[in-house]
């Protein structure tokens, strides 16, 4: 039996992970002309919202403090900066990295839990990476033409 859900309205931008930390997935979504998140936990049904972002943000939400929850994370290209709502202890986090142009592909490098921050530059059809326990890395590989695919390569 399938089930059909409604949730989100034009101009939203789909996300995926697990917000309230049950382990599931719920459906989730950024609403650029509001910068709000919003999401449905798959633990009690109930409806969600989290105020994070501004109209030219990317959403590129992952765990990246390593507690078993999403975190609201945006990155903006035109600073090059992320913007990261840790789940664990409601702190924000602010990092400059990235120009841009830059595909932010976030996802974890270093195999520690933690969702690392990355980009890739079409322009140089380079991967750069900021892992949270590895450091900083720098891998060739695509062409400007590409669409990158976090999780899809093992660096």
């Amino acid at each position: 039996m399938m089930t059909e859900t409604q949730f989100g309205i034009e101009g939203d931008k789909p996300v995926t992970g697990d917000f309230d930390g049950d382990e599931k997935s719920d459906l989730a979504i950024f609403r650029p002309s509001t910068g709000t998140w919003w999401y449905l936990a798959s633990s009690d049904g109930s409806q969600r919202a989290v105020q994070f972002g501004i109209v030219s943000d990317i959403p590129v939400a992952a765990d990246y403090d390593g507690d078993g929850r999403t975190d609201f994370a945006v990155y903006r290209p035109s600073e090059g900066v992320w913007y990261i709502f840790n789940s664990s202890n409601g702190s924000n986090t602010i990092i400059k990295f990235g120009l841009d142009g830059d595909k932010p592909v976030a996802a974890d490098y270093d195999g520690d839990g933690r969702a690392d921050i990355a980009v890739y530059r079409p322009s140089e059809g380079i991967w750069y990476l900021l892992q949270s326990s590895a450091g900083f890395a720098a891998i060739r590989l695509g062409i400007s033409t590409d669409i990158p695919t976090p999780n899809a390569f093992i660096p």
